[in-house]
């Protein structure tokens, strides 16, 4: 069952060709390094652009977005490998 959030996070990316790749990121202090990226898609918000990033760190799962408007990331979800 996914915990869902909405906090900003901090995100270090590397842009490669035409596209944009989540290294790491952090969240109470705590850095988080990205595994594997499962799966990106984008969605409009009104006029707004948000791309989603279904990321992989360690056994567990994570959803990050990011607010193209505002340049904000933010943890949509979580999910842990218990």
């Amino acid at each position: 069952m996914p915990k869902t959030e909405h906090k900003i996070i901090e995100v270090l990316v590397a842009f490669m060709r035409n596209k944009v790749m989540p290294l790491s990121f952090s969240l109470n202090n705590k850095k988080y390094a990205v595994n594997k990226v499962n799966m990106t898609y984008a969605t409009r918000i009104g006029r707004d652009k948000w791309y989603y990033f279904a990321v992989s760190s360690g056994d567990d799962n994570y959803k990050l977005g990011f607010d193209t408007e505002n340049s904000l990331w933010f943890l949509e979800e979580s999910y842990f490998n218990i």
